[in-house]
Parts: structure tokens; C-alpha cells; sequence
């Protein structure tokens, strides 16, 4: 591992103690999983780098492989001894054309959601990526897609029990990001700082984060959200 950016934090917790430790243990079993020439980069993403972590939290790595054929070898590097990691491998083929290669039983996103934010991942391992090599989407294009991707995958995929309600209202956040970002506003990447820069107290952003802070298993509080965000979806399409 050539760069760990979390060495300089103050008040390390306990949670984030134990992603380190997944951490190094991920490290050992992608660099053993591939020829060295084959592994262009390590990113760490999501809640970990932000410092937004919560119990049942994953620590999401990103390794970036010079070949297709080598994400096989390091998709089977996931196992219950390096949890909370999740460890999910792009290819440069993949981030140029913007297509999965890879085939995943759970929605991925395309690529260029993840070159979009690449300034607020975490590099651990090999050299910083060129944003500018690889393809991405207009703004107001990559909106359609999410509010797509919510009718179609998140929220049938929540009902019929096969994501958890928390990964429903952490993409949400997302989806509120990109309104902003195709409407050419600027919005800080983390949980905290999108719901503070919306000044309505009744967005779904609030209701988001009120959520993300304190969950919920009440089955009439998560339908109200679920309806309060096929609303918002509404107000989207007038968008674009």
C-alpha cells in the first residue's frame, strides 16, 4: 500500500478502526489476485473517506485493472474476513467507454459516476487516473439516468427485499446531488453537506438525512418516504 490518507486524522473511531484493518487485509489479497502490472490503481470511496461512517457501513474499494479479464480474479477476493470491505474492480476499458463489463448481481453504476467524483476518493495504491482520458456524461444526461435507475432498479429492488432501505435513502442523496449538479450548481459530496446547503426544511434531502442519523424499521415512516421520493422523482422529469 503506498498511500494511506487516513494517518493524519485526529479521534480515529473504533468503526473506522476496523475499515483499516479491512482495509490492509483487502490490499494483501488484490495485489496477490493479479500480476503487478495488471493493477493500475486503488481508490477507496463512499462514507469511509468522508468520515460519515455508521454502523453497517461498507468500506468501498475500488481497484482499477488494466484488463477486463482481470476482475474475476479480484471480485473473488470479497470474503467475511475483510468486512465491511466491499471490493469492486473497474477496468480502463470500462471507464473509456463507459460500460460495465462485468456482470453483478446488485445495480452498479455506470462508470462515469465514479470518474464524476473521482476528486473525492481516496488513491491508496498506484497512480492518480486522468480524468480527462475517459468518457463521461452530460450533466442533465446523468440525471435522467439516476431517476431511471430509481424507478426501475432501487425502488422495485427495496420492495422486493433484495436492497436494504439504507441503501435506498443513501442513494437519494445522490439523486439530490446530481439535480444540483445539472441545474450547474455546486454541492459538497457527503451526506452532511448536501442536506445543509438545502434551505427547505420539508426536501427529501432533510427527511434523508434525518433517516441516515437515526434509522428506522417502522414500516409506516419508510412508506412515507418512498412515497415522498416518487413525488420528488416527478419534480425531476420537469428538469429535463
Amino acid at each position: 500500500m503506498q498511500y494511506a490518507f487516513w494517518t493524519h486524522w485526529e479521534k480515529i473511531t473504533p468503526l473506522e478502526k476496523l475499515a483499516i484493518k479491512a482495509i490492509n487485509l483487502a490490499m494483501k489479497l488484490i495485489i496477490k489476485s493479479v500480476p503487478a502490472k495488471a493493477l493500475v490503481a486503488v481508490y477507496i470511496k463512499g462514507s469511509f473517506v468522508r468520515r460519515e461512517m455508521k454502523a453497517g457501513s461498507d468500506v468501498d474499494i475500488v481497484p482499477i485493472v488494466t484488463e477486463n479479464k482481470y476482475e474475476k480474479s479480484i471480485f473473488a477476493v470479497n470474503c467475511p474476513e475483510i468486512y465491511p470491505a466491499i471490493v469492486a474492480p473497474l477496468s480502463l476499458w470500462e471507464l473509456k467507454n463507459n460500460k460495465l463489463w462485468a456482470k453483478n448481481n446488485t445495480p452498479r453504476a455506470r462508470p462515469d459516476r465514479f470518474v464524476r467524483k473521482l476528486k473525492n476518493f481516496g488513491l491508496i495504491y498506484g497512480k492518480p487516473l486522468d480524468i480527462l482520458s475517459f468518457k463521461v456524461r452530460a450533466e442533465k444526461e446523468a440525471l435522467r439516468a439516476l431517476i431511471k435507475a430509481f424507478r426501475k432498479s432501487f425502488i422495485p429492488l427495496y420492495e422486493k427485499g433484495k436492497i436494504g432501505f439504507s441503501e435506498l435513502v443513501k442513494e437519494t442523496f445522490w439523486l439530490v446531488e446530481s439535480e444540483h449538479e445539472a441545474l450547474g450548481r455546486k454541492v459538497p459530496h457527503s451526506f452532511k453537506g448536501i442536506s445543509e446547503i438545502i434551505k427547505d426544511k420539508n426536501h427529501i434531502a432533510k427527511d434523508a438525512y434525518a433517516l441516515r442519523l437515526h434509522s428506522t424499521k417502522d414500516k409506516t415512516v419508510r412508506a412515507k418516504f418512498i412515497r415522498k421520493l416518487r413525488v420528488y422523482l416527478g419534480k425531476l422529469d420537469k428538469l429535463i
